[in-house]
């Protein structure tokens, strides 16, 4: 974290202080004592940020802006004035009016604090990035599946246009056979009980290529039949007549052609009268392939009518309407993105979704015609574009996630060493006031009002630092990729908080600075982990990836290791109170902290081998 942050979070946390001790008239010289510290500690920090912003002007501009924006809101809002004016008025004990004008300057440090961390404001920036990437993924993968229905309906279609045309081709074939087959009968009846022998081999050789040309057709009306079987929708049953009749088909041409090879046989020994009821035999079954062609046609171009194509295309109408509305909301985006960033880069994917539309309208317009074959075409190339549109989408987050862990690590880093100063100045303070509660002995045994005061100082600090966790917790679970790490932080959280209650109640004895110490040990395990981490990162060229594969922003090892060190400090702690004498002062106490700190760790191991399992069955799958 910069200096500037530091010193602004001081004066902001003495500000704090100041605004719980000034509605107390018998506070009031604690709290101009306070104030005053304020002041300082305000004058001090803009001294600061003037100074650095020349010498950031040259080595680091963006920080240099970053900091004459701060000085501009200084000098905008009067801070310093505000501080002075708060002052008086603790002066003149008008409490309600100091306290009053502190709210609005509250909000004011709050935005210069704010501005100030500008990798929080770029962690936001980049999850509200991600956020908007990720709905306009969600959406293009939305459109992408009503897309491919679409087009597996017009290829459905398509397919029951292309088996008609198919079957017009057979039947072609068939009456083709047919009249090859009769005008060869009649020459063979007109030659008698035989002929020269060379128009005897000519007659047999025109019937062995009539033979094989029905084996084919046979064949082919056989694989017609089973595209038929395989054009059928799931669940749906194919027509039994359908079935029947091109197997039907199938089995005339294929009894034809043999009828053609047995009188083929005849006329190569010249027997031209004797292969007639052969020949008579293949013409029969040819005019009943023609008949189940036929059947087939009809009940092929009766399907191929009642398809709903004015649906399907009002399907792809709509379709092609959500398209243009994501694409104008693309192009709003980048349009506001660069009136307020200059060289703001272009929404990934928007080309693609906006070159989608055209094609989509196309497919529309063909579906109303009832040419299913050319909307496909169209819809094929529609879907290849918001395909690339996803992909470019992943693609983009899939940098972004890259550049918000490495900015979640960063910003946690600087948080939690933030933290731990703080928290080694509330620990000494709390073996201070330790110290002087244990000096100043009362009758009755009573906590003097001295370190009544102290203490809950002291509390106040140890809350806006269980606010700060709070906050870094926040920040995990909204980058989303680890699973015991905001499960160590949770605990840290609610550690502070303990302390805090403990000291609200004036426990400043060993129970509570042994919690403080331990408080201080996982604030660094979590700053040598972190820092670990990111050197791992700079190293590798990126972050980490889970055991499928995924980027996480640290390894399930590191948590591992954080939850062991946990587990050592409260082993740590158990033994040295054991080694204590039996009933002494607070050791109930604090044995009762280290029992929940116990169960703290028992559950965040099992959370965590809860979440290792479920990682292993999607791997599995």
């Amino acid at each position: 974290m910069n200096p500037e942050s530091s010193s602004l979070r001081a004066a902001f946390a003495t500000l704090v202080a100041l605004w719980a001790v000034a509605p107390c008239a018998v506070a009031q010289d604690r709290a101009a004592t306070l104030e005053a510290e304020a002041r300082r500690r305000f004058e001090d920090l803009h001294a600061r940020m003037q100074k650095l912003h020349a010498v950031k002007l040259e080595s680091d501009p963006a920080e240099a802006e970053v900091l004459s924006a701060g000085n501009r809101l200084i000098q905008e809002r009067r801070l310093g004035a505000s501080l002075d004016a708060i002052a008086g008025l603790i002066r003149d004990a008008r409490f309600d009016e100091a306290l009053s004008s502190m709210a609005v300057l509250q909000i004011d440090l709050q935005q210069l604090l704010d501005l100030l961390l500008s990798r929080s404001t770029d962690v936001d920036g980049l999850l509200q990035e991600i956020e908007r990437l990720e709905e306009y993924r969600d959406r293009v993968g939305d459109l992408l599946d009503e897309q491919r229905a679409e087009k597996e309906a017009s290829a459905a279609a398509e397919a029951l246009a292309q088996r008609l045309r198919d079957l017009e081709a057979a039947r072609e074939a068939a009456a083709a056979l047919l009249a090859e087959q009769k005008s060869l009968r009649d020459e063979a009846n007109d030659a008698g009980l035989s002929t020269e022998p060379k128009k005897a081999a000519d007659m047999a050789a025109r019937e062995r290529d009539l033979a094989e040309r029905s084996k084919k057709l046979g064949e082919r009306l056989g694989e017609l039949g089973e595209q038929g079987n395989q054009e059928v929708t799931p669940g749906e049953a194919k027509p039994e007549a359908q079935d029947s009749q091109s197997q039907k088909g199938a089995n005339a041409a294929k009894s034809a052609s043999e009828a053609m090879d047995r009188a083929q046989q005849k006329l190569g020994q010249n027997q031209p009268e004797g292969a007639l009821p052969d020949m008579d035999e293949a013409d029969r079954r040819l005019r009943e392939a023609v008949e189940e062609i036929d059947r087939m046609a009809e009940e092929t171009e009766r399907q191929l009518m009642e398809l709903p194509f004015e649906d399907q295309a009002k399907a792809q109408e709509e379709t092609q309407a959500a398209t243009d509305r994501l694409a104008q909301e693309m192009e709003a985006d980048d349009r506001q993105k660069s009136e307020s960033e200059e060289g703001a880069s272009q929404t990934p994917g928007k080309r693609n979704v906006q070159q989608a539309v055209p094609e989509q309208k196309a497919a529309a317009g063909q579906l109303k015609e009832q040419k299913p074959g050319e909307a496909q075409k169209d819809q094929q190339d529609a879907q290849e574009q918001l395909e690339k549109a996803k992909d470019e989408l992943e693609e983009a987050l899939s940098q972004l996630r890259q550049q918000l862990q490495d900015e979640v690590l960063r910003a946690l880093e600087e948080r939690f060493q933030a933290m731990l100063e703080k928290q080694r100045d509330l620990s000494t303070r709390t073996k201070a006031a330790d110290r002087l509660a244990a000096n100043i002995v009362t009758a009755d045994g009573v906590v003097p009002a001295q370190v009544v005061e102290r203490a809950r100082e002291l509390a106040l600090g140890e809350h806006e630092l269980a606010g700060e966790a709070g906050d870094a917790l926040k920040l995990l679970l909204e980058e989303g990729t680890s699973a015991g790490f905001p499960l160590v932080v949770e605990m840290l959280r609610d550690d502070l908080t303990h302390v805090a209650e403990r000291l609200e109640q004036a426990k400043t004895a060993r129970a509570t600075q042994g919690l403080q110490a331990d408080i201080e040990a996982a604030l660094t395990d979590l700053i040598d982990a972190l820092r670990r981490q990111i050197e791992q990162n700079e190293s590798q060229g990126g972050s980490s990836n889970d055991s499928s594969g995924q980027p996480v922003l640290v390894p399930m090892s590191a948590e591992l290791k954080l939850v062991m060190i946990k587990q050592k400090h409260v082993n740590r702690r158990t033994v040295e109170l054991d080694e204590r004498p039996a009933g002494g002062d607070g050791n109930g106490d604090e044995a009762g902290v280290l029992a929940e700190q116990q169960g703290r760790v028992e559950d965040l191991l099992r959370q965590m081998a809860i979440k290792m399992a479920k990682d292993a069955q999607g791997q599995g799958r």
